[in-house]
């Protein structure tokens, strides 16, 4: 796992699992058309003369022609073959194929003018084992795992990074001489053994389109029936995912905080489902505020985006704020912050929220790899551990918070889901307790 910062290339809302996933018609709830006036492509798709769709029952199949010498083009959504006269200002494809190679519309491959940037999330299992495709009811919170784009190469590079063509990490890193290895979504065995390109079996990716539409997808091999190579071919199902909104604000609009006044203590609540917007909370005063600059203003004390948390301090801010994490710490029993107080700030990738206390679970292979605790929540992946796959869950933790205007708080996360089962709608509770 990353850290945090780095899991806020784009916050997430957490995934409507109501799919199953032998349902193979597409879905409006995620994207689709942006005007909504257009009627849903049938499917399998029509392809192109490079590429062939087919209905496999559960899922989607797909062949490329991908071994001349231009990139083949391929808008996910319809299952067609596209090509945009000017691809890295484009809207018009998602993914494309030359030889190996597999470039998304995002980062330094694609800019598109409308909608959003295609991103993957890489996964993998044990080596020799088969990932559990038929088992991804949803596309993991992102805000729990990196969704990454292409990248600009090295120094020396003739080609940007692409993003499956780099993740996940290697089982057998390449030789330096020969170039056997993993590469991302394939395995090359070489130049002494005729560099036979085979997909690796223990992959899977979650791939989000221009139009913010999900399909977890598999790559299944290099080579077709007739044994010519340049043909690769992959599996693909649209999957209930992460909502989109236009970015450019990184600071919500008010409205979207309550806070409910006891004797004792104080309970918040945050719609924090905006994908690059914060809402910014005053716990003083309870209430939300919107601060014109707020890594200079000391107006706020937290601030939440999704399942990501920042405070008023260290990177986030000027005002101090720190935190002292108290793991099964008795709620009713602080009652001062204490001398022996282990103060945490926000630091360069890295949110004192979403990194303490330090994770006891750290994610196994029966969840995908990708469950385990971030800070003050537990994500359970692609494992139900009683609540569902996909679930945050606040861990049993006690904050001790240093405010930006000298007051002391106890504070404990809540909930991530209203009752409504709607993610991103994050409660917690705090109260005034004595300084040091």
């Amino acid at each position: 796992m990353t850290t945090a910062l780095n899991r806020l290339l784009w916050p997430a809302l957490m995934i409507l699992l109501g799919a199953c996933a032998s349902d193979i018609s597409p879905s409006t709830e995620n994207g689709g058309d942006s005007d909504g006036g257009d009627e849903l492509a049938e499917l399998p798709g029509p392809g192109g003369a490079q590429i062939r769709f087919a209905d496999a029952g559960d899922y989607y199949s797909a062949t490329v022609d991908a071994s001349g010498s231009d990139w083949v083009y391929l808008d996910v959504d319809s299952q067609t073959q596209v090509a945009p006269a000017s691809p890295q200002g484009s809207e018009e494809w998602d993914i494309a194929f030359l030889g190996t190679a597999i470039k998304l519309n995002g980062g330094v491959s694609g800019t598109p003018p409308a909608g959003f940037p295609v991103v993957v999330h890489a996964d993998k299992v044990e080596t020799d084992s088969n990932y559990p495709f038929e088992t991804i009811d949803g596309a993991p919170p992102e805000g729990a795992v990196d969704y990454l784009s292409d990248e600009a190469g090295g120094a020396f590079a003739q080609a940007p990074d692409y993003a499956m063509t780099r993740y996940p990490d290697a089982d057998r890193n390449p030789n330096l001489l020969t170039g056997a290895g993993d590469h991302g979504w394939y395995y090359d065995s070489g130049r002494l053994s005729g560099n036979e390109i085979s997909a690796r079996a223990n992959v899977g990716y979650v791939l989000r389109t221009v139009e913010c539409r999900y399909y977890k997808l598999r790559m299944t091999g290099y080579v077709d029936g007739s044994g010519a190579a340049g043909r690769p071919h992959f599996d693909l199902l649209e999957i209930p995912g992460n909502e989109c909104t236009a970015g450019g604000e990184d600071v919500a609009p008010l409205g979207l905080a309550s806070f409910e006044i006891g004797s004792e203590s104080t309970v918040g609540h945050a719609d924090a489902s905006g994908d690059d917007a914060w809402v910014y909370l005053d716990l003083s005063n309870a209430q939300q505020v919107a601060p014109a600059e707020p890594s200079n203003e000391t107006t706020w004390d937290i601030a939440m985006m999704r399942s990501d948390i920042k405070m008023n301090g260290g990177v986030s801010g000027t005002g101090e704020v720190a935190l002292d994490d108290r793991q099964g710490a008795d709620w009713s029993m602080i009652v001062a912050a204490g001398a022996a107080a282990e103060w945490h700030v926000d630091e360069a990738e890295a949110l004192a929220f979403v990194n303490y206390p330090p994770a006891e679970n750290t994610g196994d292979g029966a969840c995908g790899g990708i469950n385990g605790d971030f800070g003050w929540y537990y994500y359970s992946g692609f494992c139900n551990d009683g609540e569902g796959m996909h679930h945050i869950s606040p861990r049993d933790v006690v904050y001790v918070l240093r405010g930006r205007d000298g007051n002391y708080w106890k504070l404990r996360m809540l909930s991530y889901y209203d009752e409504a089962g709607t993610s991103a709608q994050l409660s917690f509770e705090y109260a005034p307790i004595a300084a040091p």
